[in-house]
């Protein structure tokens, strides 16, 4: 299987709580946004950390997660809530006939979730960014909340 990797040697991952956002699909900044949102919570996340594009084939399913057990694996994590949807996440897209197109998974390079009343924005990125967490969101997101 030849598989179209675009990724940065090692990702570095900052989550950070923030005050509730609100509608989380009003915060997307473009229409390339990526979405997973049900009952007003979810994640939504749009740029690119790292992209993996599968062939059809029978293995995609094993190769996407051998991909990101090792590029999870390998990142650097800071993620103060450990809540699900907060650190590292993917974006996926399969055909599920092993016959049909390609399949995409996607690391999104910023992510605003929500779950259970609590709310985080995520950087996802190479480490030669230095970008500190939170700082590309401008007015998308309310100042970060205090600890509860």
């Amino acid at each position: 299987m030849k598989l179209a990797v675009h990724a940065p040697g090692r990702l570095v991952v900052r989550t950070t709580p923030v005050a509730d956002p609100g509608d989380l699909l009003a915060r997307l900044p473009h229409p390339t946004a990526l979405a997973w949102v049900r009952e007003g919570d979810g994640l939504v996340g749009w740029g690119e950390a790292a992209r993996l594009e599968l062939p059809g084939g029978h293995d995609r399913f094993a190769a996407a997660d051998a991909w990101l057990r090792e590029m999870f694996g390998s990142a650097e994590v800071d993620d103060p809530l450990g809540r699900p949807g907060t650190g590292p996440v993917a974006f996926g897209s399969f055909g599920f006939d092993p016959k049909s197109a390609d399949s995409v998974l996607i690391v999104p390079r910023f992510v605003l979730g929500r779950r259970d009343g609590r709310a985080w924005v995520t950087t996802i990125g190479d480490p030669a960014d230095g970008a500190p967490a939170g700082a590309p969101f401008g007015g998308l997101v309310p100042p970060v909340a205090p600890a509860p």
